[in-house]
């Protein structure tokens, strides 16, 4: 399997260059400067916005650790998402994207997402904005022709843990354990999107994770 990493310098990206190199995955890091970087795989040097379809049409999958991570960063309309979705499309790409709390459902009537819900307030968490988020998420549901999946964390993305090793992938509802927490540590996180890699998962829809007692 050939996958792309965007904002393979971030915290997260490098966990998932590496980790993905560790399961033998061929990773190309996509970088707008070349600083710190991990991993032992191609490099390309560019914006988002400068990426040609003959170059995402070489990747099986677009990993995305930008657009909703750090969507504060980015006008608009001018996230890497915005940008690249119809780029992806023409090439055949399966989009990866690290999504957000906010856009999982909060029970299973699926009647109401996390983003719409006090539970964001009551319960803290999320790491990004949500009303952008639960935006660019809704009009990523107008883009008929873009294969996407979300993977999207519990509430609380731990990056201080080192995780337990075990982890269950879950359905587009926020993961609430028996006591009520909904975490999961980073290095757990990052596994088991690599792990989502490696199954037949259903597009166009949001996957979560939640971690699960050694």
């Amino acid at each position: 399997m050939k996958a792309a990493v965007l904002g393979a310098n971030t915290d997260l990206g490098r966990r998932i260059v590496l980790r993905a190199e560790e399961e033998g995955i061929n990773v190309t890091s996509i970088v707008s400067t070349p600083a710190d970087l991990a991993g032992n795989g191609p490099i390309i040097i560019k914006e988002p916005q400068e990426l040609e379809v003959r170059e995402l049409s070489r990747f099986h999958v677009f990993i995305d650790a930008l657009s909703f991570p750090q969507i504060r960063s980015f006008k608009r309309g001018e996230e890497p998402l915005s940008q690249l979705q119809q780029k992806l499309a023409e090439a055949g790409t399966i989009y990866l994207g690290v999504g957000d709390c906010s856009l999982l459902y909060t029970d299973e009537s699926r009647t109401q997402l996390t983003a719409e819900s006090d539970l964001l307030q009551a319960m803290g968490g999320g790491s990004s904005d949500p009303r952008r988020c639960l935006e660019l998420y809704q009009r990523m549901l107008c883009w008929p022709d873009l294969r996407w999946i979300l993977f999207c964390p519990p509430l609380l993305l731990d990056t201080h843990s080192y995780g337990r090793g075990r982890f269950e992938l879950t359905g587009n509802v926020l993961p609430i354990g028996l006591d009520g927490s909904s975490r999961i540590a980073l290095s757990d996180f990052v596994s088991a999107l690599i792990e989502l890699l490696k199954v037949r998962s259903a597009l166009n829809t949001c996957i979560s994770v939640r971690g699960l007692q050694p």
